[in-house]
């Protein structure tokens, strides 16, 4: 539906921008604790992220558990499975995360995703809020427009400005209000509670995009996507096999390569560009980024598949072509299921991708190198 995707791409947008944390992190590992004033921007990465610091500056952190409680003067950015947020922030908000909630007071505006979003009735925006997820509750208040896609939308506190909702299911709760006027696309009414206070009007709108019926494409699609790599991983098994494997040996280096590769890449194609002899270096850069965004998907996606063949017992014929062409058809239909876990398979497949665009920009590397 137009809805996960929504979810799925603002989701996918956040979690890219956060992973170049892990590339810059001024600290990592395991369990990240900071404490007391920090004077500057602070970046963090590790499995559990606790800032319980004033920081005077920006914030960006990842990783699986990400809380961070006390005042922030700049921005918040953070991504992981679940994201807290009780600090007083004076700046802006992006968060990305299986579980996303926002309990604190935010001056700017807030851009968040994941399968739940929670503005918490404790928490004001002070400037609009954008936000997308299979649930997404709005229990404090937001000063300006507020804009929701996902599944579930679900609203009890009050808005200051327009709000434009695009759900399957859109409640409206007792005593919320609502200051400018109610826009919904959906195929169902809304549930609008009798003391719901909206100063402006309700107003229905269609869905922005229907879903063809016949998927006839996507199946080409994803014919095309598994010849193209069984094709890559039986003609340069060596070179495929090494990508894969430096991806799982080095897989925070893999994705912060990644996430730099597909974002500086093109400003520095174009800077080669407007030179006259740098142009001449910008063209094979540009072949090579083109090829790299189509290796990547591919390196991923051996990646799950060497993953599986590992799981087979015993070693032997774990490297046989006809195992290894199973492996990647098996590989692809996974990937193909996991995307239709609303925002989340967006995320994954999204990560994958960028794993595998890093890993084989590492593999070339040590294969130049030697």
């Amino acid at each position: 539906m137009t809805i996960h995707r929504t979810c799925g791409l603002l989701a996918a947008l956040l979690i890219a921008v956060s992973a170049g944390t892990l590339l810059f992190a001024q600290e990592t590992g395991e369990v990240v604790v900071k404490r007391g004033t920090i004077e500057n921007d602070l970046y963090v990465a590790g499995r559990s992220v606790d800032v319980q610091a004033e920081v005077q500056g920006d914030v960006a952190a990842a990783g699986k558990r990400v809380s961070i409680d006390q005042l922030v003067t700049g921005d918040v950015l953070a991504a992981g499975e679940a994201v807290t947020i009780h600090a007083q922030v004076q700046d802006d908000v992006r968060a990305a995360g299986r579980s996303v909630i926002i309990a604190g007071p935010v001056a700017g505006h807030v851009v968040a995703a994941g399968e739940t979003v929670d503005i918490a009735k404790a928490s004001t925006v002070g400037e609009w809020a954008w936000l997308a997820g299979r649930e997404v509750t709005v229990a404090g208040r937001v000063g300006g427009e507020l804009k929701a896609a996902g599944q579930v939308v679900i609203i009890s506190g009050e808005v200051g400005g327009d709000v434009e909702l695009m759900a399957e299911e859109i409640r409206i709760l007792a005593r919320a209000r609502i200051d400018g006027d109610l826009v919904y696309r959906s195929d169902n009414e809304p549930q609008i509670a009798e003391d719901v206070v909206i100063a402006g009007d309700i107003i229905a709108r269609p869905l922005l995009h229907k879903e063809p019926e016949g998927r006839g494409g996507g199946i080409v699609m994803l014919a095309a996507l598994a010849v193209v790599t069984i094709l890559y991983a039986l003609l340069f098994p060596v070179f495929s096999v090494a990508g894969a494997e430096a991806l799982g040996q080095a897989p925070f280096t893999a994705l912060g390569l990644g996430v730099a590769f597909l974002f500086a890449t093109p400003f520095v194609i174009l800077l080669l560009i407007a030179t006259l002899v740098g142009g001449l270096v910008a063209l094979p850069l540009l072949a090579w980024y083109l090829v790299s965004l189509l290796g990547g998907m591919l390196t991923g996606v051996i990646f799950v598949g060497n993953t599986g063949l590992r799981l087979l017992p015993g070693k032997a014929g774990t490297q046989a072509r006809g195992l290894r062409v199973l492996s990647i058809v098996v590989a692809l239909i996974a990937i193909i299921l996991i995307q239709i876990i609303p925002a989340v398979g967006a995320l994954a497949v999204l990560a994958l991708f960028l794993l595998g665009l890093g890993a084989l920009q590492l593999q070339v590397w040590r294969r130049y190198s030697q």
